[in-house]
């Protein structure tokens, strides 16, 4: 037994498949837990000396016990406020479907000055057209309405919109994005990547009603048996919030913010703000290199297979993107760069080891994020730097059929979303979903499970292996959603396995992953989630 000091533990899961995420002790079948930390792992047996008359036991009648998962890139918080001030397109796939959703939420809100939108998903839109202005001003001609794309690279305005942002025939592109045009060289309707950041963003909450979205949504990520993620974005003012609502014990979700990249001295304050929490952590900063490649705005070295003519475009300049990195990691910070095409994948790692040369090396663990198309000269550049690869399993499979093999074609995909070929190289992999940022009603991480483990295609994952060379075990996919992640956030020695000493944060299945065939893990749920130690969640 593995097993911290004998005093009498608060709760003991016993009768269990544990599987720890810790190669010094790889399985066992009870956890032992006081307060908030696990205080020994063993065999049901070895519990008894731990149990007393104020101890919590619970059978897990043989069902898989793991860490929590950590979703390692959300933009969760957003999503929240969202879901209160905004109207949502998920799974809209017409004009006429659209219209009326934005009809009954403009109907609902006759005093708001703008209509926003969110999670219309471009890419299986009208057989993936793009809509225009005029099918918005249809609906509403008088007040600005916006609705940014799933993914958030692209937003769709009408004529009033337009207007309000000052975008007429005559306005250049702006650096790092594209207004289109039609046919008469006037704005189209749609907003790519820069071109839509000056849009407004949903009311800031109270206080209040701010801590409400919050525990709420927390409980609800609880219930897929999630206990920690990576934030990005925050509104004004809301970090204090947070931070507070952790010290007071109302956050049932462990929270590493992340502040923009250009945002250095708000991000000192920040992670001073936060130094003692083991909720709340500030570490990195991010920033944005490129788009995607459902918008063909992701960064290419060569064109795309169905644009010759495109290759994508950096959203900064690669230089001020350097030198802000430069400051930020002087300052010992992470520096996180979201970058999807080889050409954005390669200037980051670039930009990555001019820091080393500048600052010298140290533990930084800096990160690219997404990392979908990958020159297979630029592999083993990863491991060479330290650097950590943030990448979300179903992005890889959900849009293969929609337009990712169009993009890439087929030498590329070869080397797209190398999970297999990173890990074979010693790089540090961490999973996460992007939520809100993808085409799924929850971010469960069991179905990221399975989407690494197969490669399956489809929105329901039941079609043909995309590339099943790049898939991983079972064990190595999990070890992604838990312990990976936990490192990712210099964390790893106090979550992210099994193990004494660590915080009690875990999670049940209701199936045992390991046993075949895959596609039972599709039918696995969650039975019970414990955060520091207390039951947060327990299916009835």
């Amino acid at each position: 037994m593995n097993r911290g000091s004998a005093s009498k533990a608060t709760l003991v899961l016993r009768n269990a498949r544990v599987w720890t995420v810790d190669p010094c002790c790889p399985s066992a079948q009870a956890v032992a837990i006081r307060g908030n930390e696990i205080v020994a792992v063993g065999r049901d047996e070895e519990m008894e000396p731990l149990i007393g008359a104020g101890t919590r036991v619970v059978d897990l009648h043989g069902h898989l016990l793991l860490p929590g998962f950590h979703d390692a890139h959300t933009h969760w918080v957003w999503d929240l406020l969202r879901e209160q001030y905004g109207f949502s397109l998920y799974g809209v796939r017409s004009v006429p479907e659209a219209q009326a959703r934005l009809a009954t939420f403009a109907a609902a809100h006759p005093e708001a000055e703008w209509l926003l939108g969110y999670r219309w998903d471009a890419n299986r839109f009208e057989g993936g057209r793009w809509p225009t202005r005029a099918d918005l001003d249809a609906v509403e001609p008088r007040r600005p309405v916006a609705t940014r794309d799933l993914d958030g690279h692209s937003a769709w305005v009408n004529s009033a919109a337009l207007e309000r942002l000052g975008y007429r025939r005559d306005t250049p592109d702006p650096p790092g994005g594209r207004i289109l045009r039609d046919a008469e060289g006037e704005p189209s309707g749609i907003l790519l990547e820069n071109a839509h950041e000056p849009l407004p963003s949903v009311p800031v909450p109270s206080p209040e009603d701010f801590r409400i979205f919050l525990r709420d949504g927390a409980a609800q990520l609880n219930r897929l048996g999630i206990t920690s993620l990576c934030n990005n974005g925050l509104p004004p003012g809301c970090f204090e919030d947070i931070v507070r609502m952790a010290e007071d014990g109302a956050l049932s979700i462990r929270l590493s913010e992340w502040p923009a990249l250009n945002a250095l001295e708000e991000a000192e304050a920040m992670r001073r703000r936060a130094a003692e929490s083991e909720r709340v952590r500030v570490v990195g900063l991010k920033a944005m290199l490129d788009g995607v490649l459902s918008a063909h705005t992701a960064w290419m070295l060569e064109p795309y297979a169905d644009a010759p003519d495109a290759v994508g475009f950096p959203l900064i300049d690669p230089e001020t993107l350097f030198l802000q990195a430069l400051r930020a990691d002087a300052a010992g910070f992470q520096v996180i760069v979201h970058a999807i095409g080889d050409r954005a994948v390669h200037e980051a790692l670039d930009i990555l080891a001019r820091i080393q040369e500048h600052n010298g090396r140290r533990d930084s663990r800096h990160r690219l994020e997404h990392v979908e198309v990958v020159a297979p000269e630029d592999i083993p550049h990863f491991a060479q730097l330290g650097v950590t690869a943030g990448m979300m399993p179903q992005h890889a499979t959900s849009h293969v059929a929609d337009y990712i093999q169009s993009r890439v074609g087929e030498e590329r995909a070869a080397t797209c979303y190398p999970w297999r070929a990173l890990l074979d190289r010693g790089v540090h992999v961490c999973f996460g979903t992007d939520w809100p940022a993808i085409d799924l009603p929850v971010p469960n991480p069991v179905e990221q499970l399975y989407v690494a483990v197969t490669r399956a295609t489809g929105p329901d994952h039941r079609g043909p292996a995309w590339h099943p060379e790049q898939a991983l075990t079972v064990a190595e996919a999990i070890r992604c959603y838990t312990l990976e992640g936990a490192y990712a956030e210099f964390a790893e020695q106090r979550k992210g396995s099994i193990a004494p000493g660590k915080l009690a944060d875990l999670c049940v299945l209701s199936q045992d992953v390991f046993e075949p065939p895959p596609e039972r893990i599709l039918e696995t749920e969650v039975t019970m989630t414990v955060f520091d130690g207390e039951v947060v969640y327990e299916k009835q």
